[in-house]
């Protein structure tokens, strides 16, 4: 695997208005959606090197960054978890589409990467495979930093409490 190749793909990716602009929408709670996009970059690519796999990484790259390009705030959205969940990956390659030349491959991360939840969009490569099982597990980290954070707050908040004899 081309290490110094990702990382620059990757680099110049994060350096795009286009996919900075994706700061401003928030994303499982402890991020935004540009954050959640870098993790699933460098996780996919972990994964990668810890299974010696032989992986293209500049689409591996652009497919990651690109997964969720899908550019508003789910909370404003007015879809439903369901909704967003099932349709966000196809917005994110229409807006992908309309804004950079995408190959196939990365056409299917984008499209795929939501596999199982949408049933109908099966990954057909390694690099999709890989994307989706990141973003699946960055989530779920993301996710647990969130509660984390709540559970400390309420914990040093019924901590204080008790010691003051409120």
């Amino acid at each position: 695997m081309n290490e110094s190749l990702y990382k620059k793909v990757l680099n110049e990716m994060m350096n795009d208005p286009r996919i900075r602009s994706m700061q401003q929408y928030p994303q499982h709670g402890s991020c935004n959606t540009y954050q959640h996009s870098v993790y699933v970059a460098e996780d996919a690519y972990r994964i990668a090197r810890f299974l010696h796999m032989r992986v293209r990484e500049t689409e591996l790259a652009r497919g990651a960054m690109l997964h969720d390009f899908y550019l508003y705030n789910i909370r404003e959205s007015g879809f439903s978890a369901w909704r967003h969940g099932t349709g966000h990956a196809l917005v994110a390659l229409e807006n992908a589409e309309a804004n950079y030349q995408l190959t196939d491959l990365e056409k299917d991360i984008i499209y795929s990467h939501m596999w199982p939840l949408n049933i109908t969009h099966v990954p057909h490569y390694r690099e999709s495979i890989l994307v989706g099982t990141a973003d699946k597990y960055t989530a779920c980290r993301e996710r647990i930093h969130q509660w984390r954070e709540i559970l400390t707050g309420v914990c040093g908040l019924l901590r204080s409490k008790s010691e003051t004899g409120s």
